[in-house]
């Protein structure tokens, strides 16, 4: 039987960045529901959930995109990626991970989970092929700082996981 280690956990939830935030705020019995903005929800019956706060509202525990890729590459990526990117580094810092050699970057795998990431991109993709010719349709973004290139990021080179629901990712964890 093969055995899985996990050495390093990283955190970006509407609790906060970091899992030393987010822990230290679940045991104090703090949620990250909130009531949504006006501009989130006009259209919409249901006036609440979990947003990831910007370091503006929230300065300690707060997404700061700056800490996860160069302002240059973040208008290539979706926010979702971001989160990604945030908390693989948290992970990776964690693990104390710095392969020296290609048999241990050929050991280390890459999981990654992801609710409903790249809506945005999906929903904004959907309008343009609704107000634009195919010939003018630009490409979309969704998949711009996928999985391989975060592990490129990291130098890993063995096999990776990429779940794109929190639904899906139980249903496969159920199957293997």
């Amino acid at each position: 039987m093969r055995r899985i280690v996990v050495t390093g956990m990283g955190a970006v939830s509407p609790l906060g960045c970091g899992v030393e935030t987010n822990w230290s705020r679940l045991l104090a019995g703090r949620s990250g529901i909130r009531t949504l903005s006006e501009a989130i929800t006009a259209d919409l019956s249901a006036k609440v959930g979990g947003q990831v706060p910007d370091v503006a509202v929230d300065p300690e525990g707060g997404f700061d995109p700056d800490r996860a890729a160069p302002r240059k590459d973040q208008r290539k990526m979706d926010r979702f990626i971001l989160f990604a990117l945030l908390a693989a580094d948290e992970a990776i810092v964690q693990a104390n991970w710095k392969p020296e050699d290609a048999r241990s970057r050929q050991r280390t795998a890459t999981v990654i989970a992801s609710g409903i990431g790249g809506f945005p991109a999906i929903a904004d993709a959907v309008r343009t092929t609704d107000t634009q010719t195919p010939s003018a349709r630009p490409t979309a973004k969704a998949f711009v700082g996928s999985p391989p290139s975060q592990c490129r990021r990291f130098s890993s080179t063995s096999p990776r996981v990429t779940f794109p629901s929190a639904t899906d990712s139980r249903a496969r964890s159920a199957r293997r």
